[in-house]
């Protein structure tokens, strides 16, 4: 046991003298070290470590502004360059351009500890100006004060930026190191940190077109988010974000002047710019809806080119068609119409689900544009739960079996079932009670959460009322699912769960329209999220099954021209989407055949380029291409299926069928060895390999018949067998009567052998 003697002699930090000069073996045989001793005052171990320390320093101060590796934020997806630090002095500004001189001039001390090199900025607030602490080894400040003819209002505001910025700490917010009272100055001084960057405002005049790349600019916003829900946590509003209150140095993004922060819902003279403040704050106040407009004005700022009215950024933003960028990217074009919304109550609730959702855009964005696929970390959907669509054209190869014609089309009970599903807020006061009844009956989950919408403490809870939804559709009571919906109508109408959950209902009820506009409705309030993507692209094919159109050449040849590689093929649809004169919305809302097709199309590739997972995304955007005769996309797109995914082999199988489809004029030699190949390549015990290989025998005879050539050009075999007329049906009679052994009704046997009989070659005997 540890005495109490023994707890005062414990280990604790301490200095350890170190002298380089010192030599313990040395003898001084010539009394030089007893010299030095008695000129102590010129060189002593204090002045040692004096140089020492000032060399370590001068060695961090180079080597700070020395060029390194740009930083990795947003999970990985993006890398923000390093920006060099600027040096002090040369950030300061010519005062004698602005009409109000300010109050003190370089050389001025202040508090008898910050010595004034300049001015590096003439704010709506007043001057501000760069110091030299003199107390902390020459380090840099800033000291932000007030005009001399500043009016009590601003008294006001700088007194409140002083109690609230003397309270916050968060990395992302600019440090606050000293308040001081000055006479020269009313209000005093604000001493802040001094970072040596530009900031976003003076970065975007130096790049190209004056505007950052997509995602750069969607990395620095990413960054800039935490310190604004901070904020907001702690009850107050930054008011006025733009680019040019982003500084950037090194690899830090900071937040500067915090003079317009304000508490949620204050009233007085609120603080803001012109192109950047909510509408609403001068009629209802501050809110964390007005901070997020004005996080959708400033990515917008960064990464296009706003109108420009009086100087000002006009409200609202460009048309798709009008910026290249929005026909580009619609799901960033959503994601600023809703955070720039004009009504309050439609932008995005908080923080946390804008940073969710811009998360999902930059997914979408660096898989489009540079092949680039990142896991979806930040989602409110489900992966999806099974697929559909995957097999249907390898199961009509099934009719050589048993002889049953297999006409097998897309259902909505099956679409439903693959569809992912919207994860619980963990949030909401019943998200425990749902989370318990998950693994009971539907039934008993039923009865549970109708006891529970009785109790007073579940009263505000929107998942209990909406899990009532989830456990009718899973006891197949669809009538009753959309009647309990139309109830919470005038509640929860502008929650995306209810808009969801109409539209899968809807979809089952085999009511496409009214489907399709729930499921756009949850894109406009969820624009990063796969699932409303792949429901409505699902909810547009099933409008051209119902036309009888699934399978009918809809689009002009040049929007869907074959193209060589998967990168090519998002080219072609985003430049479809630029040739189209209309409003995203009226693009998804629609029953126009080639609207529904071009959107069905684009909204699969999205959601397959994006994750690689959802495997019903390729094969409905393989079915699409191949209606439309786009053969080689179609392939491409299916050979994108991963090999570790169960799906794997059906993708191949169907991009075999898919090689020999179409009329045998459309055919080519070379797509029919492909097949062949690509059938060899399958092990021969899966169980439709023999009649995958009926398949492509029967097209490539055909084939040879519609060209009137008794052989191909090549004299390469096909499979084990000589590519001509002869050798075909020789090949394709001898799988006929292998495949009649194995079915399973003497009648479909007899069939097959008159078949193999009617096409092997005539013989003399």
């Amino acid at each position: 046991m540890t005495t109490e003697n023994e707890l005062h002699t414990e280990p604790h930090t301490e200095a350890v003298p170190f002298n380089p000069f010192e030599d313990d073996d040395y003898e001084d045989s010539t009394g030089i070290l007893a010299l030095l001793d008695d000129l102590g005052t010129i060189r002593d171990t204090s002045d040692v470590g004096n140089r020492s320390r000032e060399q370590a320093l001068t060695t961090f101060r180079e080597r700070r502004g020395a060029h390194r590796q740009g930083r990795t934020v947003a999970d990985g997806m993006v890398t923000l360059p390093f920006i060099r630090p600027i040096n002090a002095l040369g950030s300061l500004i010519d005062p004698s351009k602005e009409d109000d001189p300010p109050q003190l001039k370089p050389g001025d001390m202040v508090a008898d500890q910050y010595e004034i090199a300049g001015v590096i900025a003439h704010g709506g607030m007043g001057w501000i100006y760069l110091a030299n602490d003199r107390n902390v080894s020459g380090r840099w400040v800033v000291l932000k004060g007030l005009m001399d003819d500043v009016q009590a209002r601003d008294h006001v505001v700088a007194d409140a930026e002083r109690e609230f910025l003397a309270d916050i700490t968060h990395p992302g917010i600019i440090k606050i190191f000293n308040f001081i009272d000055d006479p020269r100055v009313p209000g005093g001084f604000i001493v802040m940190e001094y970072v040596g960057g530009p900031s976003l405002k003076d970065l975007r005049k130096e790049q190209p077109g004056h505007v950052f790349d997509v995602d750069i600019a969607i990395g620095y916003i990413l960054e800039i988010l935490p310190a604004l829900e901070y904020l907001h946590s702690r009850g107050v509003v930054y008011n006025d974000l733009k680019p040019d209150n982003i500084v950037v140095t090194e690899d830090q993004v900071k937040l500067l002047d915090l003079g317009a922060v304000s508490g949620i819902g204050a009233f007085g003279y609120i603080y803001g710019t012109k192109g950047f403040q909510a509408p609403e704050v001068a009629t209802e106040g501050p809110s964390v809806a007005s901070d997020i407009y004005t996080v959708g004005r400033t990515l917008a700022a960064m990464c296009c080119r706003l109108p420009i009215v009086d100087g000002v950024f006009a409200p609202g933003l460009p048309s798709p068609s009008e910026e290249p960028l929005f026909r580009q990217y619609l799901s960033l074009y959503r994601l600023l119409l809703r955070a720039t919304h004009e009504d309050p109550k439609q932008r995005f609730r908080d923080i946390s689900e804008l940073q969710t959702q811009l998360y999902g855009v930059l997914r979408e964005i660096l898989a489009t544009r540079d092949g680039k696929q990142f896991p979806a970390q930040h989602s409110l959907f489900s992966p999806q739960r099974t697929t559909y669509g995957t097999k249907h054209l390898v199961f009509r190869t099934d009719q050589l079996i048993d002889g049953i014609d297999r006409r097998v089309k897309i259902t909505s009970p099956e679409i439903v079932a693959a569809l992912p599903v919207p994860l619980i807020d963990r949030n909401d006061v019943g998200a425990a009670l749902l989370s318990g009844s998950s693994y009971a009956e539907p039934s008993e989950a039923l009865e549970t959460m109708r006891q529970a919408m009785q109790a007073e403490e579940y009263a505000s809870s929107t998942e209990i009322p909406l899990g009532v939804v989830r456990a009718l559709l899973d006891l197949g009571f669809t009538a009753e699912a959309r009647t309990w919906l139309v109830s919470l109508a005038p509640k929860l109408t502008q929650d995306w769960r209810y808009q969801w959950f109409s539209g899968v209902t809807d979809l089952l009820l085999d009511d496409f329209e009214a489907a399709q506009e729930h499921f756009n409705n949850v894109l406009n309030i969820l624009p990063g999220e796969a699932a409303p993507k792949l429901a409505l692209a699902a909810v547009a094919e099933m409008l051209l099954q119902q036309a009888a159109l699934e399978q009918a050449p809809l689009l002009d040849a040049a929007t869907t021209r074959a193209r060589s590689s998967w990168k090519s093929l998002m080219s072609a649809t985003t430049r479809a989407a630029a040739n189209i004169d209309t409003t995203p919305a009226e693009l998804v809302i629609s029953t126009d055949p080639e609207s529904l097709r071009y959107q069905a199309m684009v909204l699969y590739g999205l959601v397959w380029a994006t994750n690689p997972a959802t495997v019903s995304s390729a094969f409905g955007l393989a079915r699409q291409l191949m209606a439309e005769g786009q053969v080689e996309l179609a392939v491409a797109a299916l050979d994108k299926v991963p090999q570790p995914s169960r799906h794997h082999r059906m993708a191949k199988l169907t991009t075999i069928l898919q090689l020999v489809s179409g009329t045998p004029e459309d055919l080519t030699e070379a797509r029919l060895r492909r097949a062949a190949r690509r059938l060899e390549e399958i092990p021969t015990n899966e169980p439709r390999f023999l009649q995958i290989k009926i398949a492509v025998m029967s097209a490539a005879l055909n084939w040879l018949g519609s060209h009137n050539l008794d052989s191909a050009a090549s004299s390469n075999d096909l499979f084990e067998w000589p590519f001509t007329e002869r050798g075909l049906r020789t090949g394709l009679a001898a799988a006929l009567r292998q495949q009649a052994r194995s079915a399973p009704f003497a009648r479909h046997r007899y069939t097959l052998v008159d078949i193999a009989n009617a096409v092997r070659p005539t013989t003399r005997f």
